[in-house]
């Protein structure tokens, strides 16, 4: 079996480790400022790898290896750079025209990751077995 399933789960508990840490750090000196940043980052990071994990960890075991690295690489950066992004925005440390770079390589990466993501589960919905009717 691929290993590349314990790759999707090992980020998303990293993003999740970073995630509840966050949402600790902002309950305790009650800074609500980067909330939508840390909400991205459990829900993008930990929610949709977690996700994509288990599924190539069962339903697409046969999927091609490119299509799952490429899907892995596209997801995990995308989500650190986007994530990036949304905290000196909401920090105010960069101004929103400053920002525009990360915005341009990440939004596209994430959104190519799904796309890949949809991919292989449409190629295995394809090549699995048939649903009894």
């Amino acid at each position: 079996m691929s290993r590349w399933p314990n790759a999707f789960f090992m980020m998303a508990a990293f993003y999740i480790v970073i995630g509840t840490s966050w949402g600790l750090y902002m309950s305790v000196t009650h800074d609500f400022a980067t909330a939508p940043a840390h909400a991205h980052l459990n829900l993008l990071g930990f929610v949709s790898l977690s996700i994509m994990g288990a599924f190539y960890a069962t339903l697409g075991k046969n999927t091609p290896r490119w299509l799952v690295k490429t899907n892995f690489f596209l997801n995990s950066i995308g989500v650190a750079v986007m994530i990036t992004g949304l905290w000196l925005l909401f920090t105010e440390k960069a101004t929103p025209k400053q920002l525009v770079p990360l915005l341009i390589v990440s939004e596209p990466m994430i959104i190519l990751g799904f796309v890949s993501f949809f991919t292989a589960a449409a190629l295995s919905f394809r090549r699995g077995p048939r649903l009894a009717a």
